[in-house]
């Protein structure tokens, strides 16, 4: 059995982590080109363009992926306890 609790918060803070990235690419102008270089791998021209950055808006980014990654990091770990659970 694994710690539901513990997994939710790990996958809460890479989520999180993973934003935190992104308002720093946004907030130091470098997130433009960087969409156009991943859409550009992935045969996609044209059609995005990253607006500017906003303090409050990137904080409550941070804070709701963070809420998100924990009930999907809780969720899977009880299903990965129903489901080994089952087989022992």
């Amino acid at each position: 059995m694994i710690n539901q609790n513990r997994v939710a918060l790990f996958f809460g803070t890479v989520a999180a982590l993973v934003h935190v990235v992104w308002s720093v690419l946004v907030a130091g102008g470098w997130a433009q080109g960087f969409v156009d270089w991943i859409m550009a791998r992935h045969f996609v021209t044209g059609g995005y363009t990253v607006g500017a950055f906003d303090f409050g808006g990137s904080v409550f980014l941070v804070a709701l992926t963070f809420v998100i990654g924990c009930i999907d990091g809780y969720i899977l770990a009880t299903l990965w306890n129903w489901i080994v659970g089952k087989k022992k």
